[in-house]
C-alpha cells in the first residue's frame, strides 16, 4: 500500500515538474510565429504607391460615361498643374508604368505606344522601347488617351488623371487620388526638388 503511494506520489510529482516547460514551449512558439507575421506585414505595406495607382484605375472605370471594353488606351504622364506641359516627374514616370498594369488587370485594351517594332542590340543591353518619336508608329489605333496633373500641397500630391477620347476630345472618365508625403518620397527620387509650384 505504502509502495503504491509513493509510486503515485512520484509520478504526480514527476508530471508536476514537466508541465511548465510544455507551456513555455508553446509561448515561445507562439512568439515566434509573431514574429514571423510582423515582416510579412512590413513587406505588404511597404509599397505604398501602388495603391494610389491601384485607387485611381478603378475609379476610371467606375467612372466611365462610355463603355470601355473597346477602347485603345495610350498612357502618358502626369504633369504638373502649374508647369508646362512638356516636362514629368519621376513620381509621374513611375504612376504611368503602374497604371499600365492596373487598367490592363482591369481587363482594359492598354497600347505600350513606345515599344518599336525591332529590338535594339547594344552592348549596354538590349532594348524595344523607345523615347525617339522618329522611331514609332505614326498611325496607332488608340481611341483613348490617360493625360491629367500633379499638383503639390503641404502634405502630399494631389493626382487628378482623365480618360479623354483622342478623336473627339470627350472625357470619357475621371479619377482623384491624394497621395500623401511618405509614399511621394518612395516614389519620387527627386521628391524635395522643386518639380512643381506649391499650391498656395
Amino acid at each position: 500500500m505504502k509502495l503504491s503511494i509513493f509510486v503515485s506520489f512520484t509520478a504526480l510529482f514527476l508530471g508536476a515538474c514537466t508541465m511548465p516547460p510544455a507551456k513555455q514551449e508553446v509561448a515561445q512558439t507562439e512568439v515566434r510565429s509573431d514574429e514571423e507575421k510582423e515582416p510579412a506585414e512590413e513587406i505588404y505595406t511597404q509599397p505604398y504607391s501602388a495603391r494610389y495607382s491601384a485607387e485611381l484605375a478603378d475609379q476610371l472605370v467606375k467612372n466611365a460615361s462610355v463603355r470601355l471594353n473597346s477602347a485603345k488606351v495610350g498612357i502618358t504622364n502626369l504633369v504638373g498643374v502649374t508647369g508646362q506641359y512638356d516636362k514629368s516627374s519621376p513620381l509621374s514616370m513611375v504612376l504611368s508604368e503602374q497604371l499600365v498594369q492596373e487598367l490592363h488587370s482591369r481587363e482594359l485594351s492598354v497600347l505600350d505606344f513606345k515599344a518599336t517594332d525591332f529590338i535594339r542590340v547594344t552592348p549596354k543591353g538590349d532594348f524595344a522601347l523607345t523615347r525617339d518619336y522618329l522611331e514609332l508608329d505614326e498611325i496607332m489605333p488608340i481611341t483613348h488617351v490617360l493625360v491629367g496633373t500633379l499638383s503639390h500641397h503641404r502634405n502630399g500630391v494631389m493626382a487628378n488623371a482623365r480618360l479623354v477620347n483622342i478623336n473627339t476630345k470627350e472625357v470619357a472618365s475621371v479619377a482623384q487620388v491624394f497621395i500623401p508625403e511618405s509614399a511621394v518620397r518612395q516614389l519620387d527620387e527627386n521628391y524635395g526638388q522643386p518639380v512643381l509650384r506649391k499650391a498656395p
